[in-house]
C-alpha cells in the first residue's frame, strides 16, 4: 500500500441544497423560513404565518444568501468550496446588510453589533442549506 492511500482528501464538496435543487423557488421559501426561525429566540412573539411583511423580508434575505454563494454567478458554489467560512460569512453578512440599507444609512463598516447579528443570519442560512441545525 502506498502513502497516498493513507491521506484524507484535501477538499470536501458538500453539495448543499442550493447545488442539488431543481426547484429554486421552493428552496428559497424553506431557506427564508429557516432563517426566520433561527431568530425566534423567545424575545418576540412573531410567527412565520402571522406576519407576511416578515416573510417578504426573509424571502429577500434567502435570495441574497443564494445569490451570494450561487455557482451560476461565481463559477462554483462558494458554500461548498470555500476554505474560509469566516470570510464567506463576512461577505454574505455584508450582502444581507446592504440589501436592507437605504441610501445614506449606516455602512457595514459602522454597523457595530449588527454585524454580528447579520453574520448569525448568514450562518443560519448556511446551516439550512447544508442540512445542519442552526
Amino acid at each position: 500500500m502506498t502513502a497516498r492511500h493513507h491521506l484524507a482528501p484535501l477538499v470536501s464538496f458538500t453539495r448543499c441544497a442550493l447545488c442539488r435543487t431543481d426547484d429554486r423557488a421552493a428552496l428559497i421559501e424553506q431557506l427564508a423560513r429557516d432563517m426566520f426561525e433561527s431568530r425566534c429566540d423567545g424575545t418576540h412573539w412573531y410567527t412565520w404565518d402571522g406576519y407576511p411583511e416578515y416573510r417578504a423580508i426573509y424571502r429577500g434575505f434567502a435570495a441574497v444568501v443564494a445569490d451570494s454563494i450561487d455557482a451560476d454567478r461565481h463559477g462554483r458554489c462558494l458554500l461548498c468550496t470555500s476554505n474560509d467560512r469566516e470570510g464567506l460569512t463576512e461577505v454574505v453578512g455584508q450582502a444581507l446588510w446592504d440589501s436592507r440599507r437605504g441610501e445614506g444609512e449606516m455602512a457595514w463598516a459602522d454597523a457595530g453589533w449588527w454585524r454580528e447579528k447579520y453574520a448569525m443570519l448568514a450562518g443560519a442560512g448556511f446551516a439550512s442549506l447544508e442540512g445542519r441545525v442552526f
